[in-house]
């Protein structure tokens, strides 16, 4: 049933819509256009999907960690009503200048994404993100990786990559 192991997505510019500012509240998150379609279908042919999404917010005391949760729950929910499944959320809360290891261009998340699930096929997975450091934090790993933006979007690739493996 599933023909590849693990989908690694940022969330921010690839789940929902990237803001100037950071999402404080569930009001204030969009999802990217047909982005929950492209969850739903990515589920089916990925044995899990896993969020790797860098959040300084908390970081500057914008967002309380908890509220983070909150907001992701939500995000979950919504995915879930649309038969999408998220295996697990990995965030780093650093601010950019503390020399953590989990903040990408770094790679500690999906390390400890490979720690917590050991049977990940490194080689049959795939990153999914908007920004260079995401892209980056996926070579490191010797993961397949993808950048989009707002014209080729998860749901762009979700396409041609069903169409590609029918």
């Amino acid at each position: 049933m599933h023909r590849f192991d693990t989908l690694f997505l940022d969330r921010d510019g690839v789940i929902n819509k990237k803001l100037d500012g950071y999402v404080c509240d569930f009001e204030s998150f969009k999802f990217m256009p047909d982005a929950l379609m492209a969850i739903s279908k990515l589920s089916k042919i990925f044995k899990r999907i896993l969020i790797v999404t860098n959040q300084q917010c908390i970081g500057k005391k914008i967002l309380t960690p908890g509220k983070l949760t909150d907001i992701h729950n939500q995000m979950l929910s919504e995915i879930n009503k649309h038969s999408g499944v998220i295996t697990k959320i990995y965030y780093c809360p650093h601010l950019i200048n503390e020399s953590c290891n989990c903040r990408k261009p770094k790679n500690g998340m999906i390390q400890q994404a490979l720690f917590d699930f050991p049977e990940i096929n490194v080689e049959n997975s795939y990153l999914i993100g908007d920004s260079d450091s995401d892209i980056e934090a996926g070579n490191s790993m010797n993961l397949s990786t993808v950048k989009v933006d707002n014209k080729y979007t998860l749901a762009s690739w979700t396409r041609s990559l069903t169409n590609i493996n029918c």
